[in-house]
């Protein structure tokens, strides 16, 4: 493949991780009213206890991510193996079904296939392993450059998401809004999605992953990451560092939220306007900024700096209380966020031979989303 078929593959893949994104995070807004507030919909009864309203939407907001956590190294496994674009497609095509069922639950007030349907997508959507690891088959383009634009896309598609799924959830804007309505539409991303993979999406011939494994095998996530840890030592602390910084990430994600409004009961739309200034170094962060220091510094370097400052900026924004010096702490801070990530993601990639590509993007994938879950889950006790 030419490096101009090379470019054309990597744009048609960032456009799928942009769709599968905006689809992802479209359920944000929307859970927090609907399971605390009995005026917001009947789903959950209205006799429940706040408590018990607290604690089911914490399983809500972790079943995707749980979901992510299962199927991320299955379907990296699986791309590695029987190939990449028709792995894609199947997770896709998974992807359109759970979202349908989400929306269906929502219209009818199914808790328990709510439920369901939001970890069978995440189950699915564990496909960024995929296209992380088409990323690393773009021989002409730098992993810098392909990794962070796709971690560059998917931060500016959490930015679109949210702002969908509030706006088309308010029934007081449109009168046929409704909660189910955004799942709907993430039906549709999905939809266009497929439709990308299968007829512009190529899959570029390489070495196939000679594991043969049963399906019992594949999911036996002990036994898989146990195998990926005695393969390669390198890869192994890799993961467990990635893990690590990202959860303290995640929580910052899940939380800061909570930090602006303690502090300066803050509306959602100020809150949005943080968030829209770290999504936006993230994006710009991630794209470009990895890139860049690679031209004149070591990658262990840029790392262990860029966790050094992470760190810094969060203690930061703790001991120096000002709306303004936060609000610069949140665009600076997602610049070195992007800066980790996009370099860990690079270092286990480099760490991982080519025929376990998937395999070792799905296990970092897959260890991310269950601190995610882990997240989740105690946020709603």
């Amino acid at each position: 493949m030419s490096h101009k078929d090379e470019r054309q593959q990597l744009w048609i893949i960032l456009l799928i991780v942009f769709i599968g994104f905006v689809g992802t995070s479209i359920a944000y807004p929307i859970f927090p009213p609907l399971f605390l507030h009995p005026a917001h919909g009947s789903i959950i009864p209205s006799t429940w206890y706040e408590n018990a309203r607290s604690i089911f939407l914490g399983i809500a907001l972790a079943a995707y991510p749980l979901g992510q956590f299962v199927g991320s190294p299955i379907l990296g496994g699986c791309s590695d193996r029987y190939g990449r674009k028709p792995m894609l497609i199947l997770s896709l095509t998974g992807s359109v079904f759970g979202y349908f069922l989400s929306a269906l639950s929502l219209q009818f007030n199914w808790l328990w296939i709510l439920l369901l349907s939001r970890f069978l997508t995440g189950l699915m959507e564990g496909n960024l392993a995929i296209v992380r690891a088409m990323a690393t088959d773009l021989e002409s383009i730098s992993k810098y450059k392909s990794i962070g634009r796709i971690n560059g896309m998917a931060a500016i598609g959490y930015v679109m998401g949210p702002l969908l799924g509030g706006f088309l959830s308010d029934n007081t804007i449109v009168h046929w809004f409704s909660f189910a309505f955004p799942f709907f539409l993430a039906m549709l991303f999905s939809i266009a999605a497929v439709s990308l993979a299968i007829f512009k999406l190529s899959e570029k011939a390489g070495p196939i992953s000679l594991h043969e494994l049963t399906i019992l095998q594949r999911f036996n996530l002990v036994t898989r990451f146990k195998i990926i840890f005695q393969r390669s030592e390198a890869l192994k602390y890799l993961l467990i560092v990635s893990t690590i910084f990202t959860f303290a990430v995640d929580i910052f994600y899940e939380f800061g939220p909570v930090y602006l409004t303690g502090l300066w009961s803050m509306t959602p739309a100020g809150i949005a306007i943080y968030n829209a200034a770290l999504s936006f170094t993230l994006a710009v962060g991630s794209a470009w900024l990895p890139h860049r220091l690679s031209l004149h510094f070591a990658i262990k370097r840029v790392v262990v700096v860029g966790m050094l400052t992470t760190t810094i900026i969060f203690v930061l924004m703790a001991i120096f209380p000002s709306q303004i010096f936060v609000f610069l702490l949140f665009g600076i801070v997602g610049l070195s966020i992007a800066t980790v990530n996009t370099n860990m993601t690079i270092q286990v990639s480099n760490s991982a031979d080519k025929t376990t590509q998937g395999e070792a993007m799905g296990a970092q994938l897959s260890l991310r989303m269950l601190g995610d879950a882990i997240i989740c889950l105690v946020g709603g006790f």
